[in-house]
């Protein structure tokens, strides 16, 4: 007994228990139809001698019909997903059964003159066919979709969006009861939906009425099928369902264009979906201009923004993109990716910035006449124990790509700064303070035109904030914020290095650049809502500011002032401090005990550096 039940279960689950029921269905709505033909076609039961042939009709009927239901696949439908591709199929069906046995009407002997079976009963019978096997069907259907509904138990989910994307997802869920979800509504933005249903599913109103709907109907999870709303609105709607503590998932752009959308579709929310902002435009052919047909040497190739510089500068005409970098196995990638995208352009040339020979050497072979200087060691923590090799790449390695700069006819440098270098109180920060003076000070002595860009942290960039969260919430926590009141600016890599590009394309010899961050982020807060986002029962540590940070970061500080500039997003500083006639006597001093590893001696020259004088 208990075999013959785990079979039948087996049976069940595979689909063959439906289709077999089917095939029965269909037997008996064929021979009906036939029969129901015959009365149509004589207003009664038929008369004799065409009664005879009823039996005949059945079964040649049944074999036509039944074998080309078979062929095209509806004994092998999932009958939850019946559809109008099954009523096409079965009409197409049921017109070629239709055509095979009026051919063999034709083929059958006369009975007194006339063909054995009327053409009215054929087409009769082919129309009840078509109507009574697509009931069957389409009553299954609704059946396990009742039956969906009644046994629906699982995580009550929000959709928003009742567009088609919207539709689709819904349509997966209610088909597939065993992911253990219950749609309890949609919200949307379009007026029009309020208060209408899809397929039984109340549109509850406006996103705005996210909050309300989570109470009202006990809301656990967060469906956003908006993939062409704006990137204001997606933000809008994922940060409110963080602050609701509720798990969300996202439906990235244009996946409609498919045609089908699963849930396998949706994906967990990234901190660029909350933090990140609208599209800064700058102006392409200025850009264009500094770059086209030229060589441009990118220095910390292989690195977050320099990466993204390097696609940008090629994707914008340069002549040639020389990827300089000392990690080889990034740089490799990168060469790699770039080839694919821009076959010839790119160069790459393993290379230590603290090695002026070894500059000399490149720039001798590449003649770049644009650097971006983006290598740098920017881990705070890890520089407060290496002041020496924080000085020797941040310092010694300007210095050294300046005077290769000089000596071999570059025309433009530009530094990469950080908002740490704004009133350093680590050894990372000044290192990167005591860079800018360093290239202020070429801007004004040197045949070079030199730019500095200063900006805060970059999202999703190596070793910063942000994906070590995300690695730690993949572990299931806990997550490790320094302290409650901590806050950071962030931008987007694609857009810092946009707007990089754009400030180096309107700076004069000289300029020191910052680029509008926006308002800065709690860290807790935004913690708390990767948290909340993604599900996961994870708690927040608060293990203290670690050695040489800061609470809060500034972009300028209280000597220098902020001029809007003719771009969006990009400011100029004026009034900033430049080195004074001892600056170069103390700089000397400085990489001279970096040179010799003297990390005590570097600590102590390193603020009166990085203050510009020489005292």
């Amino acid at each position: 007994m208990i075999r013959f039940r785990d079979a039948l279960i087996r049976l069940r689950a595979s689909g063959w228990l439906w289709n077999g029921a089917l095939v029965v269905v269909d037997a008996t709505v064929i021979a009906a139809a036939a029969y129901l033909a015959y009365l149509a076609r004589f207003d009664g039961p038929p008369p004799e001698p065409f009664a005879r042939w009823l039996p005949a009709l059945v079964i040649a009927s049944s074999i036509a019909y039944m074998a080309l239901f078979a062929a095209l696949g509806l004994y092998r439908l999932l009958l939850r997903y019946v559809s109008l591709d099954t009523l096409l199929r079965l009409a197409g069906a049921v017109a070629a059964g239709s055509v095979v046995l009026l051919a063999m009407d034709l083929v059958a002997p006369r009975v007194e003159g006339m063909r054995p079976v009327p053409v009215g009963v054929v087409l009769n019978q082919a129309v009840l066919v078509f109507v009574g096997t697509s009931a069957a069907r389409l009553a299954a259907r609704v059946f396990l979709h009742l039956r969906a509904i009644r046994s629906a138990t699982g995580k009550r989910v929000l959709i928003a969006g009742a567009g088609s994307a919207g539709s689709l997802l819904l349509r997966e869920i209610l088909n597939r009861p065993d992911l253990g979800l219950t749609v309890v509504g949609f919200l949307d933005d379009d007026q029009t939906l309020h208060g209408r249903t899809l397929d039984g599913v109340p549109v509850l109103g406006s996103t705005d009425l996210l909050a309300q709907a989570v109470v009202d109907h006990g809301v656990e999870e967060l469906l956003v099928a908006l993939p062409s709303a704006p990137d204001a609105v997606i933000r809008r709607l994922l940060n409110a369902a963080a602050d609701l503590g509720l798990e969300t998932r996202v439906m990235p752009p244009l996946v409609i264009e498919k045609g089908a959308v699963t849930l396998r579709d949706l994906r967990p929310v990234e901190v660029e979906d909350l933090l990140g902002r609208e599209q800064t435009p700058i102006d392409v052919e200025e850009v264009r201009s500094t770059v086209v047909g030229r060589t441009v040497l990118v220095t910390g190739a292989a690195g977050s923004i320099g990466s993204e510089l390097s696609r940008q500068v090629a994707s914008l005409g340069a002549g040639r993109v020389v990827l300089a970098d000392i990690d080889e196995t990034r740089l490799y990638e990168l060469w790699l990716e770039m080839e694919r995208a821009f076959p010839g352009v790119a160069a790459m040339r393993i290379c230590d910035v603290r090695d002026a020979s070894r500059l000399a050497h490149v720039f001798e072979q590449e003649r770049p006449h644009v650097v971006l200087h983006a290598a740098a060691y920017k881990h705070v923590p890890v520089m407060e124990h290496e002041p020496a090799e924080a000085v020797r790449v941040n310092v010694e390695g300007t210095l050294n790509l300046l005077e290769a700069c000089e000596k071999h006819g570059t025309e433009r440098f530009v530094l990469i700064s950080t908002d740490k270098a704004v009133l350093p109180a680590n050894v990372m920060g000044m290192t990167k303070r005591v860079a800018e003076l360093v290239t202020m000070q070429h801007a004004a002595t040197g045949r070079v035109a030199c730019v500095t860009v200063r900006f805060g942290n970059v999202l999703g960039s190596r070793g910063s904030v942000v994906p070590l969260l995300t690695e730690q919430l993949k572990r299931g926590g806990p997550l490790t914020v320094t302290h409650p009141d901590a806050t950071r600016y962030f931008m987007t890599i694609p857009e810092a290095a946009r707007l990089v590009l754009q400030a180096q394309a309107i700076g004069r010899s000289g300029d020191v650049f910052v680029l509008e961050m926006g308002e800065p982020v709690r860290i807790a807060d935004l913690a708390r809502k990767m948290i909340a986002l993604s599900g996961v029962p994870a708690e927040i540590e608060f293990v203290g500011l670690r050695p040489g940070e800061k609470l809060h970061e500034s972009l300028v500080c209280g000597a220098e002032e902020l001029v809007p500039t003719e771009r969006p997003k990009i400011l100029r500083v004026s009034a900033s401090t430049a080195p004074d006639a001892g600056f170069a006597t103390t700089l000397a001093e400085l990489v001279a005990a970096a040179q010799a590893g003297d990390d005590e001696r570097v600590r102590g020259l390193l603020p009166h550096v990085a203050c510009g004088n020489g005292s």
